[in-house]
C-alpha cells in the first residue's frame, strides 16, 4: 500500500522532471508529449511554430527569395550568414519581441507542466 504509493509518487516526479528536461532541450510542448497531454502539446508547439513562421515570413521579406533560393541549394552560406546578421541589426525590435514571446511561451508551457502535477497529486504530502 504505502510503498507502492511512494514509487508510484517517485516514478510520477522523475516523469515530471524527464518532461521539463525534454521542454528545455525540445522546446515548448515537448513535455507535455512524455506526459500524455495531447491537446496542450499541439497548443504549444502550434504557438511555437506559428512564432518561428511569423519571424520567417518577415525575414524571407525583408531579405528576398533570391538569398533563401541560394542557401536552399547550398550556396553562398557564409553570405546568408551575413544577411541574417544584418536582418537582426536592422531589425532590433522584431527580434526582441520574438525572443520575450518565445521565452515566455517556453517558461510558460514549463509551468504548466507542474501545474498539470500538482493538480494529479504529484507533490502531495504523504500520509504517516
Amino acid at each position: 500500500g504505502v510503498i507502492k504509493k511512494e514509487i508510484k509518487m517517485n516514478k510520477d516526479k522523475l516523469t515530471l522532471l524527464l518532461a521539463s528536461m525534454i521542454t528545455l532541450i525540445l522546446g515548448p510542448g515537448a513535455g507535455h508529449l512524455i506526459i500524455k497531454e495531447w491537446k496542450k502539446a499541439v497548443f504549444f508547439i502550434t504557438l511555437a511554430l506559428a512564432l518561428f513562421l511569423i519571424l520567417a515570413s518577415t525575414f524571407v521579406s525583408a531579405v528576398g527569395h533570391e538569398t533563401l533560393e541560394a542557401v536552399a541549394n547550398f550556396q553562398n552560406i557564409e553570405q546568408f550568414k551575413n544577411i541574417y546578421e544584418k536582418f537582426q541589426e536592422e531589425n532590433p525590435n522584431t527580434m526582441l519581441m520574438f525572443n520575450i514571446f518565445f521565452a515566455g511561451l517556453w517558461a510558460y508551457s514549463i509551468v504548466d507542466l507542474f501545474r498539470i502535477a500538482r493538480q494529479k497529486g504529484v507533490f502531495a504530502k504523504k500520509e504517516q
